[in-house]
């Protein structure tokens, strides 16, 4: 399914948290063979520890999840051999899972887009299509939904929490 990325040597994944970026990350990491990079490997919204996994791994191809610096893929993504993938994925549904799993980070993700109020979701996209996109080389979007078509998805998952990534056994 994402096989066409398998050139670029990083892709990173982004879009509001809730939207799929992690299952679609390890999704792209097993089709092309990349290496998988969790937020949580570089604190989550550091772009100094990000800098510095990259700088370590530079041989390496990687596809990494980052839905924290969305707000800035347009700086990682002003290269040829990087690709930036933004999911997509119903508001309603976004909330509905930031909710489920309790999650408190919006006012956080807003103060990086420098507002006080409003849907975070509804704001990245925005910003995606109003501004960012266009300076990014290699811009990709991927709806929630063709994620139900990979041989990782699953449909029943325990704990629903905020990794959402073990099988029910």
């Amino acid at each position: 399914m994402f096989e066409p990325l398998k050139p670029f040597n990083r892709v990173f994944v982004t879009g509001p948290q809730r939207s799929g970026t992690r299952i679609c990350a390890r999704m792209i990491a097993h089709d092309t063979g990349h290496i998988f990079v969790d937020e949580r490997d570089f604190h989550t919204d550091s772009l100094y520890h990000l800098s510095g996994l990259m700088a370590r791994n530079l041989d390496e191809n990687l596809v990494v999840h980052c839905p924290a610096l969305c707000r800035w893929v347009h700086m990682l993504g002003a290269h040829d051999s990087v690709a930036v993938v933004l999911m997509r994925r119903e508001t309603e549904d976004i909330i509905a899972s930031q909710e489920r799993i309790k999650w408190i980070w919006e006012s956080v993700e807003l103060m990086r887009y420098e507002v006080a109020e409003g849907n975070i979701a509804e704001l990245k996209y925005w910003y995606w299509d109003k501004w960012q996109k266009d300076k990014i080389v290699n811009p990709f979007e991927i709806e929630y939904e063709s994620l139900a078509y990979h041989p990782l998805w699953v449909e029943e998952r325990k704990d629903w929490g905020a990794h959402q990534m073990e099988v029910m056994g």
